[in-house]
């Protein structure tokens, strides 16, 4: 669909609703924190917390793309075991690499896990105010949605009123 001055309102209004509420709350958290209520020792441990698990989320998704190359070659492997049964070479890499695979899908799902622990680790003092941004979040979300739906129908009442309709689907001329 095309747009129309009121959608492209609309839409604007959309990433405004969805972004600055979030934002500002987490500004101003961010700001009273480190001003208020954070000794420096306090910042230091914050701040070391938040830089490991950048790192680790960067090493995290480097490991995921070579464990996705590594489960590729298992399972052709295994494919190549189903055409060839007899092979004892084949058999025990086969059973190697689902040893591996079974323990490290188990530890896939830790790992995202205990980065959510360090983040609530460096946020414990913090907590509701960690709440309040993630309610707000929500909020800021469904508020985009709201808007979104409002964006569509300007879209469809600018089509209808170019065809020379009344806006509801129905076109007037003959």
């Amino acid at each position: 669909m095309k747009h129309n001055y009121k959608s492209i309102i609309c839409e604007i209004m959309e990433y405004i609703v969805l972004i600055a509420p979030t934002a500002g709350y987490s500004i101003y958290c961010y700001a009273d924190t480190l001003q208020y209520t954070m000794s420096e020792k306090s910042k230091g441990m914050f701040w070391t917390l938040i830089s490991l698990v950048c790192l680790l989320a960067v090493l995290y998704s480097l490991f995921k793309k070579k464990y996705k190359r590594y489960v590729d070659g298992y399972v052709q492997q295994k494919t190549d075991l189903e055409v060839h049964p007899d092979n004892e070479l084949l058999i025990k890499k086969v059973a190697e690499k689902s040893t591996v695979i079974e323990n490290i899908d188990l530890v896939m799902t830790v790992i995202p896990l205990l980065l959510v622990i360090t983040v609530l680790t460096a946020f414990q003092n913090a907590i509701s105010q960690l709440l309040m941004i993630f309610e707000m979040l929500a909020g800021s979300i469904m508020a985009k949605v709201c808007l979104h739906c409002l964006t569509i129908h300007f879209e469809k009442v600018g089509m209808y009123n170019k065809l020379g309709g009344k806006g509801n689907g129905e076109n007037t001329k003959p």
